[in-house]
Parts: structure tokens; C-alpha cells; sequence
């Protein structure tokens, strides 16, 4: 076998369509407990050894090989193509690990003041502390603070659920339903998820009372299980556009990104 059989075959080896090639890197950089962590392994890389290289060859060497004899220019194009989703899909995964990390951490701070809401709350004057008619107006005071309370509560609750439907969505139709989370965006979802039940919990039982104080606003009715699916749909088309900009201005193509963000302010 001749040196140039060698490398073409060593090359072919490492041939893989775009989402075997960004799992493929995937797996290996999930290795690393941060995304920040990965990041810093391969900083001092030569540019041919960074991830979106490495996936862009061996991309472009299973496009050639598939393609093997046909016109030179549809070769090409496809090229471009395979590579582009390449790209996107390598984007993507940043994006969900970005997002679940910002979502977490934003959304674990109103859960943290819901949980105060409720300490303070539960920490005012009882009524039989009152005279009768203030006791009264308190009464009725406070059974509107707790519905307040446990409106947003189940807004909470809700939100964990979209986000956590989005993210499996697309980790379904892009990734094979692999899991593209890194351990510490995996951990800092999974504490807010928990954080979110826990007051969840709470409000459903209200133990300490011996009754419900506030209850759950019914999600019951035709329409609440497509309200759901509407906000899901909503969230998945923003973080695939959001993964879109970014790998069109990676790939040089600002005019399709541009194209997308119109879109989105426009509402079209």
C-alpha cells in the first residue's frame, strides 16, 4: 500500500456525516466537567486540531467519498451544506448549555424570592391577634397574597416544564436524543428543577396549617395542553434561530442571520 492509500484511507476512517461528527465530539468533550473547562483543554490548539475543524474535515472527507465521480460543483455545494450543518449543530449544543445554565440561574433567583415571599407571608400577625374587623380585612388580604403567591409558583412550574420539553425536543431531532448538557449546566438545571418542586410540594400540601392555603390554579380544559405546546414550539424554533445566527456568522453568511433576527423583530 502506497503513503498516499494510507492517508486516504486514515482520512476515510475519520469520515462522518455531520451529527456523528458532532457527537463524536461531544462525547469526548463531555469528558470535561464545564464547557468552560473543554474550552480551556483546546485553547492552545493549533487552529486544525479545533473542534469545528476536525468536524468540518471529517464531514467534508464523508461527502467526498459518498459523492465520488459526480460533477465537481455538486460536490461541492454539498460540501458547503454538510459542513454548514456541521456547524449548527456544534452551535447548538453551546447554545443549550449556555441557556440551561442562564435559565437556571436567573429563574433559581425568583424561585429564592418566592420562597421569602412565603416566610413573610407566614411570618404575620395572626388574626386572633386582631380586633375582629381588621382581622377581617387581613383575612381576606392575605388569601389574596397567597393566590398571588401560588400564581407564580405554578408559573415556575410551568417554565421548568417548557424548558425542559424544548431542550429534549431538540435533543431528539438533532442529536439522536443524546444528552448535550455538560455535568455543571446538568447540575445547575437538575437543583433548579428540584428547587422548583420542593415549593411546588409546599404549596400543594401547606401541612403546617392543616389545610390548603393556596390552591392550585387549575391547568384543567381544552386549551391548556395546547397552550403548553404553543410555548414549547416557541422556545424550540428560538433556540434552533439562536444557534442558526451564530453559525451563519461563523460560516460568513451574516445575511442569513441577519434574515432570521428581521424575522423575529418583525414577527413574521
Amino acid at each position: 500500500m502506497t503513503a498516499a492509500t494510507g492517508r486516504r484511507l486514515a482520512k476515510l476512517e475519520g469520515a462522518l456525516h455531520p451529527r456523528e461528527a458532532v457527537l463524536a465530539w461531544l462525547v469526548e468533550a463531555q469528558q470535561f466537567p464545564s464547557l468552560v473547562d473543554h474550552a480551556r483543554s483546546i485553547a492552545e490548539l493549533p487552529v486544525e486540531a479545533a473542534p469545528l475543524s476536525v468536524i468540518g474535515e471529517r464531514v467534508e472527507a464523508a461527502v467526498r467519498d459518498a459523492m465520488r465521480g459526480q460533477p465537481r460543483d455538486a460536490v461541492d455545494a454539498a460540501v458547503r451544506r454538510a459542513v454548514g450543518d456541521g456547524v449548527f449543530l456544534f452551535t447548538l449544543a453551546i447554545v443549550l448549555n449556555a441557556e440551561a445554565l442562564e435559565v437556571a440561574r436567573v429563574e433559581g433567583l425568583r424561585a429564592t424570592a418566592v420562597a421569602f415571599w412565603m416566610g413573610s407571608l407566614l411570618g404575620g400577625p395572626r388574626a386572633d391577634d386582631l380586633p375582629a374587623t381588621a382581622a377581617r380585612t387581613y383575612g381576606r388580604e392575605l388569601a389574596g397574597c397567597w393566590a398571588q403567591w401560588r400564581a407564580v409558583v405554578d408559573r415556575l412550574g410551568l417554565d421548568v416544564r417548557v424548558e425542559s420539553e424544548a431542550r429534549a425536543r431538540l435533543e431528539r431531532q438533532y442529536f439522536g436524543g443524546h444528552e448535550v448538557l455538560f455535568a455543571d449546566a446538568a447540575r445547575s438545571w437538575a437543583s433548579h428543577v428540584d428547587w422548583v418542586e420542593r415549593l411546588t410540594g409546599l404549596a400543594d400540601a401547606m401541612v403546617w396549617t392543616n389545610r390548603p392555603k393556596a390552591p392550585r390554579r387549575s391547568s384543567a380544559g381544552t386549551g391548556a395542553g395546547a397552550f403548553v405546546e404553543t410555548r414549547v414550539a416557541v422556545r424550540v424554533t428560538r433556540l434552533a434561530d439562536d444557534a442558526r445566527v451564530r453559525a451563519y456568522e461563523t460560516l460568513g453568511e451574516r445575511h442569513k442571520a441577519v434574515q432570521i433576527m428581521e424575522r423575529r423583530l418583525t414577527g413574521d
